[in-house]
C-alpha cells in the first residue's frame, strides 16, 4: 500500500506533498534497530577482522578519523567509543581526530553533541594544513607525489575511521580511506582535491584521485573501519565495519542496489532533498543539483528542500554580487576557494534549469544567487501539482544516475 504523502526532510525542515503528485525514485526496507543497535552488531562482527576489541591491547593510542558527512555520525561515535572503553586493564586512549572546519569553529557544535561522559574521555585535535609541525611524512605515491599526513594518525597504534560509502563524482565512491586523505594532508594536496569530479565516468571507471586514496590506505597499513550506507529515509540502509578493502566491496553492492538510478527518464520536474549541515549542506546541494540535471530536460525544474544555511563562502559571495554568473566559471576553475565545487555546480544547474529552494534562507539572499525561494509548503505542492511529472528524491546527494 502506498504512503499518501513523502515527507522530505532536512535538518530541522520538513515538508511534505501528496504523492500522487510525484513518483519516488529510491525507496528501501529500514531496519527496526536503532542505529547504535546497528553499529553494535557491526564492531561485534566484523568483516575480515575479530571484533573491535580484540584489535586492541591496554594501552594503545587509537586514532578516530571521522568524515563529518557521515549520517547518524553521533550515535555510530558514541558506540564505537562505548566499545573500545570496556577493553580491560588500563584501557585504551581515545584521540579523535578532525579534518579542517569550513566554518572555522573548531566543530564545536559537532563535539557539543556527544555525550558529557564521552566528551571527558576522549582528547580532541582538529587538523590544521598550515601548521606544518603536525605533519608527518608518510612516502612518495607511485606516480611520485609526496604524500603528507596528520603526525597523529602516523604513530596511532590503530585508525579507526567513521564514513559513508556513497558514490561521489570525484572518486566514483566515497569511503574508507577518503575520510583520511587528503583532508588530513597538506595545503596543496587539499586545494588539488578542490576540483569538479568526473559524472561523465561510471564508478567503477578508474579516477586518479581515488587511486591515491586507496594507495595511502594501502601505504598506512591495515585499519579498522565503520561505514554507513545511507537510507532514503532517517535511518541508514547498513552499518558495515571491519577491513577497509572487504567493507567497501559490501558497501559497494548495498550502494548499487539503492542508489544507481537507470538513465534515459526525463521528468518535468524533480523534488529533491539533502541531508544538510552547516560546515556541508551547500556541498551536499551542489551534488544533488548537478545529478537533477540528468533526470529533467532543458528548462525543466529543480525543487530543492536543504536546511541549508546562509551561504558566506567565497565563491558564493562572488555568485551573490555577480550580475552575469557564467563569467565566474574559469575564475572559480583557474583559483579555486572553498566553496567553487559547489557553486560552479549550482552555475551550470542554473543554466540547465530553474532551481527552487525551500529553506530558512531569507529570500533576497536566495534569490540573489539566480534561485527562486519557496516561501511555504503551499507553494511546494503547487509546483508539483503543476508539472506534467514530478520525481521525488530524498537525500538526492547519495545518488547517481548510470
Amino acid at each position: 500500500m502506498h504512503p499518501e504523502s513523502i515527507t522530505f526532510r532536512s535538518g530541522k525542515i520538513a515538508a511534505t506533498v501528496r504523492s500522487d503528485s510525484v513518483q519516488l525514485l529510491v525507496s528501501c526496507e529500514a531496519s527496526d534497530l536503532s542505529v547504535a543497535e546497528m553499529c553494535r552488531q557491526a564492531l561485534l562482527s566484523p568483516i575480515g577482522l575479530p571484533e573491535v576489541t580484540r584489535c586492541v591491547v591496554p594501552g594503545d593510542t587509537i586514532g578516530i578519523v571521522i568524515d563529518p558527512e557521515t549520517p547518524d555520525l553521533i550515535e555510530v561515535l558514541t558506540t564505537v567509543c562505548e566499545q573500545l572503553q570496556s577493553v580491560p586493564e588500563g584501557g585504551v586512549t581515545l584521540q579523535l581526530l578532525l579534518p579542517p572546519d569550513p566554518a572555522h569553529a573548531g566543530w564545536t557544535a559537532l563535539v557539543d553533541q556527544l555525550p558529557l561522559h564521552l566528551r571527558q574521555q576522549l582528547t580532541v585535535h582538529g587538523h590544521d594544513p598550515e601548521e606544518t609541525d603536525q605533519l608527518s611524512y608518510l612516502a612518495s605515491s607511485a606516480a611520485g607525489d609526496r604524500v603528507y599526513l596528520n603526525r597523529r594518525i602516523s604513530d596511532a597504534d590503530l585508525l579507526i575511521t567513521i564514513g559513508v560509502i556513497c558514490f561521489d563524482s570525484l572518486l566514483g565512491y566515497r569511503g574508507t580511506t577518503s575520510c583520511i586523505f587528503p583532508a588530513f594532508s597538506d595545503t596543496y594536496a587539499i586545494q588539488q582535491a578542490r576540483t569538479l569530479g568526473h559524472p561523465e565516468l561510471t564508478p567503477e571507471q578508474p579516477r586518479p584521485w581515488r587511486q591515491l586514496v586507496d594507495e595511502v590506505g594501502w601505504l598506512l597499513g591495515t585499519q579498522f573501519c565503520v561505514q554507513i550506507v545511507p537510507g532514503s529515509g532517517d535511518r541508514p540502509l547498513a552499518v558495515l565495519a571491519g577491513l577497509p578493502d572487504d567493507v567497501m566491496v559490501a558497501g559497494k553492492e548495498l550502494v548499487e542496489q539503492v542508489w544507481n538510478l537507470p538513465s534515459g527518464r526525463q521528468f518535468d520536474s524533480i523534488v529533491l532533498s539533502v541531508p544538510a549541515s552547516a560546515s556541508s549542506g551547500w556541498k551536499q546541494f551542489g551534488n544533488a543539483v548537478e545529478l537533477a540535471t540528468k533526470l529533467i530536460p532543458q528548462n525543466g525544474r529543480i525543487i530543492v528542500v536543504a536546511d541549508l544555511p546562509v551561504p558566506e563562502g567565497p565563491g558564493a559571495m562572488m555568485l551573490r554580487r555577480s550580475l552575469e554568473p557564467e563569467e565566474l566559471l574559469k575564475p572559480l576553475r583557474r583559483e579555486p576557494v572553498d566553496d567553487s565545487v559547489e557553486i560552479t555546480q549550482l552555475i551550470h544547474a542554473l543554466r540547465h534549469a530553474r532551481v527552487y529552494l525551500y529553506s530558512n534562507i531569507p529570500s533576497d539572499i536566495v534569490e540573489e544567487l539566480g534561485i527562486i525561494a519557496i516561501e511555504d509548503a503551499a507553494e511546494l505542492q503547487k509546483l508539483t501539482t503543476a508539472a506534467g511529472s514530478c520525481a521525488a528524491l530524498p537525500h538526492a546527494n547519495y545518488a547517481w544516475v548510470g
